[in-house]
């Protein structure tokens, strides 16, 4: 059986403190000892919430930290702190499509940081949802993740470490989080196939710009509708997705139960379409304010951010860290690629 609850600050970890957690009873009941449990042991990562954010319901993900990672004092010793890192996705918003990438990072840092990933606004199903028809703009998308931050940061300590990580639009999105919020202890950057410029001008921009149109929004959704009528038990669509899509089981599965749903899929392409007229200039000015906080990460082939934005980046600020992927990944890397730049990322929070 499953609850909705409020969890005490008991439990004395941040994320409890503001979220509403979905938990089997079972596990809620296993102890009735009053000693403050560390989380990280209690619940297996990662945790599922929904946090009410600016008064919307935000489905999240949190693996606990089991530890601290250590950094360089200025003389030179081993100091303990306290290290998060904020998934922001790209388009589709799921979460749930980065968890294996989100849990390579986690292990690769040994379980010694705390992972926050959140959904975008209106790119969920279930229960938390109270208005289907309600579509979500791109400012909308970029004051709740601004929120979230702020949330986290009033969770932890002076000295904590903040790291946003942002895919495809989710970068140009932590890149307003930053301008937005320079002081809050933002350490990196983690930019993941971004596309923070011209985005109307790229190959898939140009090739896609009618799937985004109001009219065309609403037959996607209609039909997306039918195919759940059709197709209602959820391992025959899971398969479908499968066969249609090549998408892995675990994948297609989240593909299937949260993303095919009408109000899903309208929002995911009603975004788009505010992507493609709000993400136009590059914000050279923040960039150059950050620069040593940035690591850009390009791929070979990418028709969402062509190979040109690495050159580009390389001549246009030298003193970031702008890097073009060797390994084949492409543009949707959490589809088959997740734990590869879960490496690449962990190793980048190891050099930090």
């Amino acid at each position: 059986m499953l609850i909705h609850l409020f969890i005490r600050p008991q439990l004395h970890h941040p994320i409890y403190r503001f979220s509403t957690l979905r938990l089997p009873l079972r596990k809620l009941m296993t102890s009735t000892s009053t000693t403050p449990v560390n989380p990280a042991t209690l619940f297996k990562s990662p945790v599922r919430a929904v946090w009410n954010v600016r008064g919307e319901n935000v489905p999240t993900l949190w693996w606990p930290a089991k530890g601290q990672l250590t950094t360089k004092t200025p003389k030179g010793t081993d100091q303990p702190v306290h290290t998060v890192l904020f998934m922001i996705p790209g388009n589709p918003g799921l979460i749930d499509y980065y968890i294996p990438f989100l849990q390579t990072v986690h292990d690769k840092c040994d379980g010694k940081i705390d992972i926050f990933g959140a959904s975008h606004l209106g790119h969920s199903a279930g229960d938390h949802v109270t208005d289907t028809s309600r579509m979500y703009t791109l400012e909308e998308q970029v004051e709740s993740k601004i929120a979230i931050l702020d949330r986290l940061r009033e969770q932890y300590p002076t000295g904590t470490r903040f790291i946003l990580a942002g895919h495809s639009m989710g970068s140009w999105l932590a890149l307003r989080v930053l301008k937005a919020r320079p002081n809050h202890g933002i350490e990196r950057l983690f930019e993941l196939f971004p596309t923070i410029h011209r985005i109307a001008d790229t190959p898939n921009g140009r090739k896609m710009q009618n799937l985004f149109k109001p009219s065309v929004r609403s037959i996607v959704g209609g039909t997306v509708s039918t195919l759940r009528f059709i197709f209602s038990a959820p391992p025959v669509l899971r398969s479908i997705v499968g066969l249609f899509t090549g998408q892995e089981s675990d994948m297609a599965q989240v593909t299937a139960q949260q993303l095919l749903h009408s109000s899903v899929v309208k929002n995911c392409l009603f975004l788009a379409s505010q992507e493609m007229e709000a993400i136009k200039v590059m914000d050279k000015e923040t960039i150059k304010q950050h620069a040593d906080k940035f690591v850009f990460y390009y791929g070979k082939t990418d028709e969402w951010s062509p190979i040109e934005n690495y050159y580009e980046m390389q001549k246009e600020f030298p003193q970031c860290k702008s890097l073009l992927c060797e390994q084949g990944m492409v543009h949707a890397f959490v589809l088959g690629h997740g734990e590869a730049m879960g490496l690449l990322v962990g190793q980048w929070i190891h050099d930090m």
